[in-house]
């Protein structure tokens, strides 16, 4: 378990220990992307047992500390320890980096990821039906979102300011991809052109994409194997009166014949 530290002095005193043995430390997180809300594990191992706890700090782009924290290797050399992204000390989107030390300045690791800020809620209406994809981007601005029913995708248009990524979390009611029921990897172009993304977020009402962009790039197209229900509001509203016209009609000539008998 993670342990916030809140008195300067303690975190202090966790670096100044030293120790004769080298043991050094290695560092990871348990994906690439977060966040604001997020829960991210950060683990590593150590070469040896220094008896000490393992000092942990995140920074962001301006390297300015945003979470300070310990947390004790395990009989097997390893740690782990989960924390939650985001905050008030969060404030910029961008690659932020956790930097560990075991003992003394010279046992440090380092990893990086990238924090995405709060997503903005973007709502897109389909046949009177809205659905909320929120997003965060770098680099670039989002112009606008295109469902397109015909061949199950989402054109996304954007304006880039440099090569940047774009991280969206997709309602499944609004697209998703399935084979035999089971998620399937969606297909990502870049005005085109297939380009590799990587899916870092999954639930049983949604899907996140972080999607690379280059500087000249205007639309990515998310393809899946379905977007909102095939039979939509407008659709079942005149299967519906078909429906009614038809059994209507044979109950009118089912009861002319009775009157002839």
């Amino acid at each position: 378990m993670l342990m916030i530290l809140i008195a300067p002095l303690t975190f202090i005193s966790a670096f100044a220990q030293t120790n004769p043995v080298a043991a050094s430390v290695t560092v990871t997180t348990d994906k690439s992307t977060y966040s604001d809300g997020d829960q991210m594990t950060i683990s590593g191992t150590v070469s040896a047992q220094l008896n000490i706890p393992i000092a942990i700090v995140i920074r962001d782009p301006s390297q300015n500390i945003v979470l300070l924290g310990q947390v004790s290797p395990n009989s097997d050399n390893t740690y782990s320890t989960t924390v939650t992204a985001g905050g008030s000390l969060w404030t910029s989107p961008g690659t932020y980096e956790v930097d560990v030390t075991y003992g003394s300045g010279d046992n440090t690791a380092k990893s990086t990821f990238l924090f995405t800020g709060v997503m903005p809620i973007v709502p897109i209406t389909i046949q009177g039906q809205t659905y909320n994809a929120t997003y965060q981007i770098t680099n670039g601005k989002v112009l606008g979102m295109i469902p397109n029913a015909d061949t199950k995708s989402l054109a996304i248009r954007i304006q880039p300011s440099g090569s940047g990524t774009i991280s969206i979390t997709l309602p499944r009611s609004l697209i998703d991809s399935k084979n035999n029921g089971q998620d399937h990897p969606f297909v990502v172009q870049d005005d085109g052109v297939p380009t590799a993304f990587n899916e870092t977020g999954t639930t049983s009402s949604s899907r996140t994409l972080a999607i690379p962009f280059g500087p000249n790039n205007a639309q990515i197209t998310i393809i899946g194997t379905q977007i909102v229900p095939e039979f939509g509001t407008i659709a079942m509203l005149v299967l519906t009166i078909a429906m009614m016209s038809t059994i209507l009609y044979f109950k009118t000539r089912l009861q002319h014949k009775i009157s002839e008998c």
